[in-house]
């Protein structure tokens, strides 16, 4: 028999060791609350500045890229394809990419994930060097650029709470914002500057440049810290690993809403990046130097909206301030296509930039605060998706409404229609407060038998298992407890399980029955290491309509293989 009496204390031991080796040690409580805190750790300084290079060479090569485009097709809809290239490869690969960043050594994943877009990027340099660059060409090294960078994103987004504390990880995402809009501010201008003067073979070279400096830095700089989990169950195979992570998006109601708004932002907002290099060209008439000088005015709007983040979230509530960043991206557009000039555009833009990087930076802050850490890279990963899906098909979409109703017709069109958007998603609400989803979690009885002669069946992973719970409910209580028993449920989702009911027995009124589902043995073993905090919390409620002194009985059934 396998006692699991004295599995509680194990299990809480684990959590709260995982839980101390990913959480680096915080800054003084006087410096806990400074907007620089995050830069009192060196892997931090590291990260922050690996990032702004690299983002500053994405965007030399963004801008290089749109304005080539316009050079070898007139066509909007190709000149959003992109926009397009660039960003539906890393929405199709986010989750299995995330599976990835979650599975194997965060290290060396991020040097490999460099050296491919450090091989494309070059690969785009030298065919412009040969005078070879065509649409097609363009589009395909654009493209194998954005698998590189759907396969590193997740793991480099979820590397930045394995450099800082909790408490101070909204600074390092609103100043890691910072880098990535200056970067935003120059690169565009450093970009349209050096097509004007030394041409794309340069700027594409640039971009490789970026990458190879990231590289040495991940390979000679940082550590990361592995997750600790038990050392006799074996780690999640690769499929699994991507079926639990998007049960866990679905199950965790802050990750879910943060999605859905995500959506909504980033697809009314990736008009203007899809068509704002047609606009200056054709409706303005202006040159790749005052394309880039416009891009730079975004990301200027973008480190002015970093800067004041702090103080918008003092004054307004998560949920109010991502639909009002959501609006001032959409009204910015209304005068671009209205009152088409130099001087409209500059403002327009900047006040642009600024709704974005509120937005922004919100958005994500949220999901990385409510993601569990075993499970973060995944759960970045499909923001991540919806950010590039959203930002890619929504490319798509501006592009083929530019080509039958105009250019400045499509920007009025995506500037009303998202103020609307943003007003009615606002109902979809994010919660001001986030608990950790790495606290430890309770110590939870639990008592369940396994016969000795079943061990075997269970080590060998080729069943499904079924836990059966059963409850003592006082009939007057019944309303009571289901409503706790439904949190239980998102828990159970949370950690893998499939197949979720509650049941009750029609010859007892007071006997009711909890049954689901885990993949095998392993992954149950796993869901129970991954029980945090609030995991413990909400079984700790329902048990308390329990009527017996004893806990509820579990009994764990091996499902046979149909015939």
């Amino acid at each position: 028999m396998w006692d699991n009496r004295r599995k509680p204390g194990w299990y809480h031991r684990k959590m709260t060791s995982q839980h101390e080796q990913q959480t680096p040690q915080g800054p003084g409580p006087d410096t806990a609350h400074s907007a620089w805190a995050p830069f009192a750790s060196h892997a931090f300084c590291w990260l922050w500045l690996a990032n702004t290079v690299s983002a500053l060479g994405t965007w030399i090569q963004n801008t290089a890229s749109a304005w080539i485009m316009t050079d070898l097709t007139p066509s909007p809809m190709m000149v959003s394809l992109v926009q397009a290239a660039a960003q539906l490869p890393v929405f199709l690969l986010a989750l299995p990419a995330g599976a990835l960043a979650d599975l194997m050594d965060r290290r060396r994943h991020l040097i490999l994930t460099n050296l491919l877009m450090l091989v494309a990027a070059t690969a785009l340099a030298i065919v412009a060097a040969l005078s070879r660059l065509d649409a097609t060409i363009l589009l395909a090294l654009t493209a194998l650029l954005a698998v590189g960078a759907g396969l590193n994103n997740p793991a480099w987004s979820a590397s930045v709470p394995l450099t800082v504390p909790r408490q101070v990880l909204t600074q390092a995402l609103v100043l890691n914002s910072v880098g990535f809009n200056i970067a935003r501010a120059v690169g565009p201008a450093v970009g349209g500057l050096i097509l004007t003067i030394a041409g794309s073979t340069v700027a594409f070279a640039a971009n490789a440049a970026s990458f190879a400096f990231v590289a040495l830095v991940v390979g000679i700089l940082l550590t990361f810290p592995r997750i600790q989990t038990s050392s006799d169950v074996p780690p999640e195979q690769f499929g699994s690993a991507m079926r639990v992570g998007l049960a866990y998006a679905l199950a965790e109601p802050v990750v879910w809403n943060t999605l859905v708004r995500s959506a909504a932002f980033f697809g009314c907002a990736s008009a203007i990046w899809a068509l704002l290099p047609l606009y200056v060209r054709q409706v303005l008439g202006l040159s790749s130097a005052s394309f880039g000088v416009m891009m730079g005015v975004i990301g200027a709007g973008a480190v002015l909206g970093g800067l004041i983040v702090p103080l918008l979230r003092k004054l307004i509530s998560r949920n109010n301030l991502i639909a009002l960043a959501g609006a001032a991206c959409s009204v910015a557009l209304i005068p671009l296509a209205l009152i088409p000039s130099k001087m409209t555009a500059y403002p327009a833009l900047l006040v642009f930039g600024l709704g974005w990087i509120i937005g922004a930076s919100n958005l994500q802050a949220t999901v990385q605060l409510a993601a569990a850490p075993w499970v973060r890279a995944r759960v970045l990963a499909l923001y991540q998706a919806m950010y590039n899906g959203a930002m890619g098909l929504g490319a798509l979409l501006w592009g083929l409404l530019g080509e039958h109703a105009g250019l400045t017709g499509t920007i009025l069109a995506a500037g009303l229609g998202g103020c609307l958007i943003a007003l009615l998603t606002r109902a979809v609400e994010l919660p001001a407060e986030i608990g950790d989803p790495s606290a430890p979690a309770l110590a939870v009885p639990r008592a369940l038998s396994i016969a000795e002669e079943m061990l075997p069946l269970l080590y060998s992973a080729r069943h499904r298992v079924v836990l059966a719970i059963s409850y003592r409910i006082d009939p007057a209580n019944a309303t009571a407890f289901r409503a706790a028993m439904a949190d239980v449920r998102l828990s159970r989702y949370r950690a893998g399980a499939v197949g979720w009911a509650l049941s009750r027995d029609v010859s007892d009124s007071t006997h009711w029955v909890e049954t689901f589902r885990v993949r095998d043995w392993h992954e149950l073993r796993r869901g129970i290491e991954h029980h945090n905090l609030a995991d413990s919390e909400v079984v700790v409620r329902a048990r308390s309509y329990h009527l017996d002194e004893e806990p509820p009985r579990m009994t764990l059934l091996l499902q046979e293989p149909r015939a």
